[in-house]
């Protein structure tokens, strides 16, 4: 089995014993994202495992045994990092990582299926992350705005 797993491209051996979780090793290797609740009801600390949105702290180092984790560093749209910049959907910045790293997976894979995400299904994956400092809604106006954008370069289904 292997031992190791790979964050932001570079390959990390991962402890041989202990319970430490995806969020511990991230911590290690200094690709953290913020440290939030520990329970997984939070947000901030959500990254990519394989490909999927995962609160980091919940996940059990054992499970990504071999797994590609893509955090913030490596993970956004930088697109959808200007779009919160221009609406001010961004205040304290606590919660951003995890928020950027979930809507840009959901507006990768609305461009895949070549569609708009909707501000419901926004608001759907939002979902899970908690700020204190917005509304929300400046954060659903962009990334809805940056998926209207991406639909337009690569165009409706055929």
């Amino acid at each position: 089995m292997t031992e190791s797993v790979w964050i932001d491209g570079a390959e990390v051996a991962l402890p041989s014993s202990g319970t430490a979780s995806l969020w511990d090793v991230l911590d290690e290797t200094s690709t953290a994202p913020p440290f939030g609740c520990g329970t997984g009801h939070c947000g901030a600390c959500t990254v990519l495992v394989d490909g999927i949105p995962a609160p980091s702290c919940v996940v059990p180092k054992a499970a990504v045994r071999g797994s590609v984790v893509s955090t913030v560093q490596s993970g956004p749209l930088q697109d959808l990092v200007d779009a919160l910049a221009r609406e001010g959907a961004v205040q304290c910045g606590f919660c951003s990582p995890g928020i950027v790293v979930t809507l840009s997976w959901a507006l990768r894979e609305a461009a895949a299926q070549r569609r708009c995400l909707q501000p419901a299904e926004v608001r759907e994956h939002l979902v899970g992350h908690l700020c204190r400092c917005t509304g929300y809604q400046a954060i659903v106006a962009a990334t809805v705005a940056v998926s209207a954008a991406l639909l337009a370069t690569t165009g409706p289904p055929a």
